[in-house]
């Protein structure tokens, strides 16, 4: 029963955590569109019907059925029409324009949004996805420099009798001795040195050892206080290498890369080690770039989670998930046999990822995306300057409208996206073990 509440904590605290990246997320495009005079007419978190609203001002807040989002709506986010649109999307067109329209008097005129400079539009349309790149790395610094993470010490927890040993310990018929229970390794024995140089963490130790893959290496241990020196031969085993930000390290030719490492038969002790804020921010650094790279493979990582679906191909733990994919890793962490401290860590390093996400997914230079808006603005800006520049009239603003069947066609396939990410989260999800 403890489990299972403490699951539905975890699915709790991350969807809250969502929620209030998302509101945080429109306010940062709110708060700069008031302050340049923009009328706002809602500021909504999710979409669908509205579940409760408030007015203050002119601006309605509030709250709708699925989570699954929010906005704002600006006052004049296109331009009045210059000329008749007669294309295949012309009623979408013209019902989008009369909706940020909505409300507008006389003296509104001047606090439409199509009548900023490019830079104000740039710091309206940037303000939301910077903001969850703060979050994401204030997040990430609480976890990492606040918290702490599970740092292996360099004390021996456990022996195992054969490295081919189950999680139960129990080992195979025949399985040979391990090399820990052949060198006469205790629990409670700390690893000093590997073949007479000190060593101050475990990366050290493989380090040292791996020098030697084909001879004995002796490690300097202490015992009740007492120096002592081991004979020990590793088995070296194949595994596959990862990044700092626990990507899988890829060749030039996008195969995974591996290394030989050696294999002792040991279970090491833990404990919750703060990092230093210089190490927090490198790792928010570098999950910021791996976010990068994940995103520009979104397309192939959706294809192979249908794959895995829908044919027999295993699925990527490292692979794209969805809000209830999510959900479900924020149960297991939290029902997980783990200190609370570390459950703590590793959610807010979670939220903190999501907003990182959140951050590079939104500059994606696509309407409805804050990135297509980005470009827009950007594209006026050159067009504009350009055009002075030759001599000619200033064509003024860029009608973004035009634009819309890219917008509704970026949405449709954002929704067969999410669709594809929670069928595969309900019909073969990532789990943590």
């Amino acid at each position: 029963m403890i489990d299972i509440l403490l699951y539905a904590a975890g699915i709790a605290i991350v969807l809250i955590g969502i929620a209030l990246s998302i509101g945080l997320h429109e306010i940062g495009h709110l708060i700069p569109a008031k302050i340049f005079g923009i009328r706002v007419n809602q500021y909504m978190i999710g979409f669908g019907p509205t579940v409760k609203s408030w007015t203050r001002g002119d601006t309605e807040y509030g709250i709708k059925a699925i989570p699954l989002g929010g906005y704002i709506l600006m006052t004049g986010m296109y331009p009045p029409e210059s000329k008749a649109y007669r294309g295949p999307f012309a009623s979408w067109i013209r019902d989008a324009r009369q909706q940020v329209r909505q409300g507008i008097e006389p003296s509104d005129e001047d606090r439409q949004f199509y009548k900023l400079s490019a830079p104000k539009k740039l710091t309206i349309m940037l303000g939301g996805p910077l903001m969850n790149l703060f979050l994401g790395m204030l997040l990430i610094l609480l976890a990492l420099s606040g918290v702490g993470t599970m740092q292996s010490t360099m004390s021996v927890s456990k022996v195992y009798e054969c490295i081919e040993a189950d999680s139960a310990g129990n080992c195979p018929s025949g399985a040979p001795v391990s090399p820990a229970i052949a060198a006469g390794l205790l629990p409670g024995d700390t690893v000093t040195q590997v073949n007479g140089t000190p060593v101050l963490n475990w990366n050290e130790v493989i380090a040292g050892l791996s020098k030697n893959q084909t001879s004995q290496s002796m490690l300097g241990v202490v015992r009740d206080g007492a120096n002592i020196s081991l004979a020990i031969t590793p088995s070296f085993i194949e595994t596959q290498v990862f990044l700092e930000s626990g990507a899988a390290a890829l060749d030039a030719a996008g195969n995974k890369v591996t290394e030989l490492r050696p294999i002792l038969g040991i279970q090491l002790g833990s404990q919750m080690t703060p990092l230093s804020i210089e190490e927090s921010v490198g790792f928010s650094l570098a999950a910021t770039g791996g976010m990068l790279a994940f995103v520009a493979d979104l397309p192939q990582q959706v294809y192979k989670v249908a794959a895995s679906t829908f044919g027999s191909t295993d699925r990527d733990p490292n692979g794209a998930v969805s809000i209830l994919g999510v959900g479900q890793l924020a149960g297991e962490l939290t029902a997980a046999d783990i200190s609370v401290a570390a459950k703590l860590a590793s959610l807010l390093l979670l939220i903190g990822s999501l907003n990182l996400a959140l951050f590079v997914f939104n500059l994606i230079p696509l309407l409805p995306l804050d990135g297509g808006h980005v470009l827009g603005a950007l594209y006026e800006s050159a067009k504009r300057r350009s055009w002075v520049l030759v001599g000619k009239k200033d064509p003024g603003p860029i009608d973004t409208a035009k634009a819309l069947p890219v917008a509704y066609a970026v949405w449709m396939l954002l929704i067969l996206t999410g669709l594809i990410l929670i069928l595969a989260d309900l019909v073969n999800p990532i789990t943590l073990g």
